[in-house]
């Protein structure tokens, strides 16, 4: 019995082994593959830009909208240029980088090393709403407080005028 045990710790150490060799074996195919195609192993975790992607980040040097909103003939070099960039593999970083150095930093449509911008561009609007909502919570407690009554206009008149008003009154009611 001890013979037969021996045998087939002996087979299952074997096929241990051998499927160690395999998944190794397959490893290195894959990463030969993958050398032999040209493409580096790291472009699989780069995303691909687009031109979708970049058009509405980039604005039209000559019209100043955004160039996916752009038809001028500036505006159709600019996106030419971009599917050339696209095409030679660069991210959607470097493409923007490129444009700048081409088009200057007007060409961006959120300014990338203004830092003042990231605080103003995007404080403002909350410190605005927040100046909105204090105007109208102001607004609706004043509206919601008790008015004070208003003074009777008869009690500054004199006898005359209040004898006239009154006759006035009652000429209009029904």
């Amino acid at each position: 019995m001890s013979r037969s045990a021996d045998r087939a710790r002996q087979i299952a150490a074997t096929t241990a082994l051998a499927r160690r060799a395999a998944t190794a074996l397959s490893a290195v195919a894959i990463a030969l593959i993958g050398s032999l195609s040209g493409a580096p192993l790291s472009a699989a975790a780069t995303p691909q830009a687009s031109l979708p992607e970049i058009e509405y980040e980039v604005m039209c040097p000559i019209c100043g909208t955004a160039l996916g909103l752009s038809e001028s003939p500036q505006a159709n070099d600019e996106r030419q240029f971009i599917r050339r960039m696209i095409a030679r593999g660069l991210s959607k970083d470097e493409i923007k980088a490129r444009l700048v150095a081409t088009y200057g930093p007007s060409v961006l449509a959120i300014p990338e090393d203004d830092p003042g911008f990231d605080i103003l561009g995007y404080a403002m609007p909350a410190v605005g709403f927040a100046i909105a909502l204090l105007v109208l919570a102001l607004g609706l407690r004043r509206y919601r407080s008790d008015p004070q009554p208003a003074p009777d206009p008869r009690e500054d008149l004199g006898e005359a005028d209040a004898a006239r008003l009154e006759t006035d009154l009652q000429r209009y009611r029904l």
